[in-house]
């Protein structure tokens, strides 16, 4: 085998995994969006999947999700015109 052929081979490898791999994402993020519209917590589908919490908040703003959670105290205080925190 020549060293073009085996540059093409190795070139068509790679495609093929890249293809793989961004089939397999697509896939993972649907069944997360899936999750969260129904109501399961970031946290417990974070869990369940083994991502962090980051990831699936990530994927969430991607596909227009609200809030994940309840604002807290704190952050509805910031959130109010001249509600900085004196910390």
């Amino acid at each position: 085998m020549t060293e073009e052929e085996l540059v093409t081979r190795l070139q068509q490898a790679a495609d093929q995994k890249r293809s793989t791999e961004e089939t397999a994402a697509k896939a993972f993020e649907a069944v997360v969006v899936d999750a969260l519209r129904s109501g399961m917590k970031p946290s417990k589908v974070a869990t369940a999947t083994g991502y962090s919490y980051e990831t699936i908040r990530r994927i969430a703003r991607a596909n227009d999700i609200g809030r994940l959670r309840e604002p807290t105290v704190t952050s509805r205080k910031k959130a109010q015109p001249g509600g900085d925190s004196p910390a």
